[in-house]
């Protein structure tokens, strides 16, 4: 969901040729305040936050306007295995 969503954020260059570039600080931004409504607000009964998830969504649309803090992809996927794991 968050991903389709934030899709919307790409603006487009003024000339055709140009590849469209991606707004990732305005996605990043969106997301927050989408993961911080999901934990301040009133869902329905019983609703919990996944807060695991939500932050793994956050550090991931980071990584796209901060860079990533680790040497590569295959560094983070292992470690978020070994911590979903555990």
């Amino acid at each position: 969901m968050f991903v389709s969503t934030a899709a919307v954020a790409v603006a487009m260059n003024s000339a055709a040729d140009e590849p469209l570039a991606i707004d990732h600080k305005g996605i990043l931004a969106y997301v927050e305040q989408i993961v911080d409504l999901l934990r301040t607000r009133y869902i329905c009964d019983g609703w919990k936050m996944d807060e695991d998830g939500a932050a793994r969504t956050l550090d991931y649309f980071r990584r796209h306007v901060h860079g990533p803090a680790f040497k590569d992809q295959d560094e983070d996927t292992a470690a978020h295995t070994i911590k979903a794991a555990s």
